[in-house]
């Protein structure tokens, strides 16, 4: 179907808006379904005007993810760019140790792991920079021939010792991830080596909903507008949709970009034809398992912690908190003046978190205050409760295999029914841009 047509896009986060731009530039009316009062999905920020500046961290943006920096360079965002230390705090019985991403020299100093481990891994990194274009973060294509079914764990463990693994490679990607390492592919693990070393990280100024914002840019936007049924009706989409307010809504459209969770996308196309999704896909969907992710943060003074550090747990189990991310605010006083403060960003760990998702502020702040102290034992006494926020389907897991079934749900794709979404690789905001823009290509390109 070529320009001209309708396409409605249900969800919008990084990978539906990434579709709006693309599907906008090829001569599509396009209409963008969100849930939420504003675009960016999972990497939009919340805003709160006690703090200055006024954005709550959410996602990060390193220097080699591809589209975005070109979205970044397209809309003049480079001033929107705040670095980030790349030294990460792996804690080990209340003890931290500095390990930086980007330095050898850090890395040899490391005392959690025995020397012959920090060599090993050091090895194993350059071996794996060294295939650095065979290996993607976010390219399931490029990620499927080398998805041998193995996990992270057992491949860390192929290269070093169990310590080792489990106090250099499984911090890394745990504490930016929730999920387990044992759960996960090698692939992932292998990626994140050839690529994090040397990488510069970045928040944006004002949250990184500007990228999103931007892409949606000559899309119809109907927020705060829960999509509740698709059904296919004379070779045309009906959609339906509820506004927050109650108001229902149905429209009909040529085709439609579904870019939602993969649970609700399984759930929304449950009576579609198997012509239009297929078994494949329908699997693919159903199959795809989430760790929830909550974010509870805190307000500490100044010099109580180090400024922009990340704190993660190490070891191999499942740690009552996983990390802390802390931040420079300003808040002001009864006077009105500025006082320097931390904004502190704590994760629970992954059955705390399952256990605590859905559950009142004041029960989730009640669970996690006492638990502080067993990743940082200074942490402040006096700390001020300040915001939470979660998000059930939080980070889709790139288990062993579906790389393989990524690729092939991809090439299957075609009107009137397509997906987007980060878990068609990894839970990265390029990943999720990536599959929205081959989403829209699925639907413009004339077979």
């Amino acid at each position: 179907m070529s320009g001209g047509a309708r396409t409605a896009i249900i969800g919008g986060g990084m990978a539906g808006c990434a579709a709006a731009k693309e599907l906008i530039t090829a001569g599509r009316e396009v209409v963008i379904f969100e849930t939420a009062d504003g675009l960016g999905g999972r990497a939009r920020s919340w805003h709160s005007p006690e703090i200055e500046p006024d954005v709550g961290i959410n996602l990060m943006y390193v220097s080699f993810y591809q589209l975005m920096s070109e979205h970044i360079r397209e809309y003049g965002l480079s001033d929107e760019l705040v670095q980030l230390s790349s030294d990460v705090f792996v804690v080990d019985n209340g003890v931290p140790v500095s390990l930086s991403s980007d330095s050898p020299r850090s890395l040899l100093s490391y005392k959690h792991v025995s020397l012959k481990d920090r060599f090993s891994f050091l090895f194993t990194t350059l071996r794996e920079v060294r295939r650095r274009n065979e290996l993607s973060l976010f390219d399931p294509i490029m990620s499927a021939p080398l998805d041998d079914g193995s996990t992270a764990a057992e491949y860390g463990y192929r290269h070093v010792s169990r310590r080792g693994f489990d106090f250099l490679l499984r911090p890394q990607i745990e504490g930016f991830w929730n999920f387990a390492c044992e759960d996960i592919s090698a692939v992932h693990a292998r990626a994140l080596l050839a690529w994090m070393g040397g990488s510069g990280f970045y928040v944006f100024r004002g949250g990184m909903e500007i990228i999103a914002e931007k892409n949606a840019e000559g899309a119809d936007l109907r927020l705060s507008h829960q999509v509740t049924d698709l059904r296919l009706v004379d070779g045309k989409v009906r959609v339906t949709a509820l506004h927050t307010e109650g108001e229902p809504v149905t429209e009909t459209f040529d085709d439609v970009l579904i870019a939602t969770p993969a649970p609700i996308a399984a759930k929304l196309t449950a009576a579609m034809p198997p012509d239009v999704v297929g078994s494949t896909a329908r699997k693919f969907l159903e199959t795809q398992e989430y760790e929830p992710a909550l974010s509870v943060s805190y307000l500490v003074d100044a010099g109580s912690m180090p400024a922009e550090a990340h704190i993660v747990a190490g070891g191999p189990d499942d740690p009552p908190l996983r990390n802390m991310i802390t931040h420079p605010r300003q808040v002001r006083d009864a006077h009105g003046g500025l006082v320097d403060k931390l904004l502190v960003f704590t994760y629970p760990g992954r059955a705390n978190t399952r256990r605590l998702i859905g559950r009142t502020e004041e029960e989730q702040f009640a669970a996690v205050t006492p638990l502080l102290t067993t990743l940082w034992p200074d942490f402040p006494t006096d700390a001020q409760p300040f915001r939470i926020a979660e998000r059930p389907y939080g980070f889709p897991i790139p288990a062993p295999g579906r790389y393989h079934q990524a690729v092939q749900v991809m090439r299957q794709q075609g009107a009137p029914v397509v997906f987007a979404g980060d878990y068609f690789n990894a839970p990265t905001t390029e990943a999720a841009l990536l599959s929205g823009v081959r989403a829209a290509a699925a639907l413009t390109t004339v077979s």
